[in-house]
Formats: structure tokens, C-alpha cells, sequence
């Protein structure tokens, strides 16, 4: 991606692939609403809050947020509301149902994308001897920290490589003392 996913957007995506799975209620939905002030979705550390009640006068409804911390602070943003008029127990059955297949798809759709929610800091990568990178990464949530991860790193691997998870860019530092772009 060459932007983050807006808190819209994913309301929006996870909706669609629901809706593809035959997953979405639509015979009893009145709508389902994105968030009217989106903002950028920028780690995948975020965990969905959510809250379904009946409404102060009609129908049922689902909000469905994100909880995440930005800069030290807590921040709760909202993704979107589903709403029925229908106020029947099996309507609230259902909407219950729409709420878990609603995080079951969040999570998959998040741990099978995570470059797409990484936006943030610096990953370091180590390289094995053959020149592949080994099966996992450090996440730093600074270049700052990124490069004193590499240096420790650098006792036991041949190359590390450092990504700028803002920029997509990569650099690749060797123990010979070059680096190039990854």
C-alpha cells in the first residue's frame, strides 16, 4: 500500500469481504455507516472495542472502534455503525453474530496484512549466512532504536537490514561496513 488504511476504508473492506462470505445480515440491516471523521490507521497493535445495544428509541445498533495508543495516550476511534429496526430478540441474536464474524475477519484480515497496518517506527531484519532473512523481525518505534538493535545484531549475523516503516525504505548493513538499499 502507499498510504495507510483510513478507519473508513477498513470499515468499509471488512464489510465487503463479510458481505462476499454471506456473512452480512443484509435482510435485516437498515445500514451500515463508516465513520464520518476516518483517520489513519497507522499500527496493527490496535484492538476493536465495540458496543451493541438497543437504541434510546428505536432499532438495535453495533459501533464498532479501535482502540490504539499514539504518542503515550490511549486514542479510540470509531470505525462504523450497523443498525436494524428490527428490535426482536433474534434480531439481536444476529447482530451478536455479526459482531464475532465482524472480529474474526479483523483478525484474519490483520495478521495476513500487517505491512498494510505498519506505518510506524523501524523493523530490523536479520540476514542468515546464505543472504535470506531469518524467519522474524524486531519491531522499534524509532530509527534510534532500530540501530542499536542492528549493532547487537550485527555480533551474531553477517547483514542486517533496517525498514523504515514510514518511507518503505530499506537499508541493508553489512559486516564488511557497507550498506545499500535493500
Amino acid at each position: 500500500m502507499k498510504k495507510p488504511f483510513t478507519t473508513a476504508e477498513y470499515f468499509r473492506l471488512l464489510c465487503n469481504r463479510l458481505r462476499a462470505k454471506g456473512q452480512m445480515p443484509d435482510d435485516i440491516l437498515d445500514y451500515a455507516l463508516a465513520a464520518h471523521d476516518p483517520v489513519a490507521i497507522r499500527t496493527c497493535e490496535f484492538n476493536l472495542r465495540s458496543n451493541l445495544d438497543y437504541g434510546a428509541n428505536e432499532g438495535i445498533y453495533l459501533d464498532v472502534s479501535i482502540e490504539f495508543f499514539e504518542d503515550g495516550q490511549r486514542e479510540c476511534r470509531k470505525l462504523g455503525t450497523f443498525k436494524t429496526l428490527d428490535e426482536s430478540a433474534e434480531a439481536m441474536r444476529t447482530m451478536a453474530r455479526l459482531l464475532a464474524d465482524f472480529i474474526v475477519e479483523d483478525r484474519a484480515y490483520v495478521n495476513s496484512h500487517l505491512d498494510d497496518f505498519t506505518w510506524t517506527g523501524a523493523d530490523v531484519y536479520p540476514v542468515k549466512e546464505d543472504g535470506v532473512r531469518t524467519g522474524w523481525s524486531y519491531s522499534c518505534t524509532s530509527m534510534e532504536a532500530a540501530v542499536k538493535r542492528k549493532d547487537k545484531l550485527m555480533e551474531k549475523y553477517p547483514s542486517v537490514i533496517i525498514r523504515d516503516n514510514a518511507t518503505r525504505r530499506e537499508i541493508c548493513y553489512r559486516c564488511s561496513g557497507k550498506s545499500d538499499a535493500a
